[in-house]
């Protein structure tokens, strides 16, 4: 599942870096590089990816909860 589509960032890789750095959007853009281009994935209706960033951190915290 793409969550940045610029840096090919996949949920998997936002599960291990909520799992490493806790939901702070922030951390996890850092720790991916995701949302560092073109910031669509940024957005709710980015149309570009299966799950945009802040849904895909608030999920994979639910996930390791």
């Amino acid at each position: 599942m793409i969550v940045c589509d610029c840096k090919e960032v996949t949920y998997e890789m936002i599960l291990e870096a909520v799992r490493t750095h806790g939901a702070n959007l922030e951390a996890v853009m850092e720790a991916t590089e995701a949302g560092s281009v073109c910031e669509c994935c940024l957005e709710e209706d980015c149309d570009k990816v299966d799950l945009p960033l802040p849904l895909a951190i608030t999920q994979a915290a639910q996930t390791l909860g």
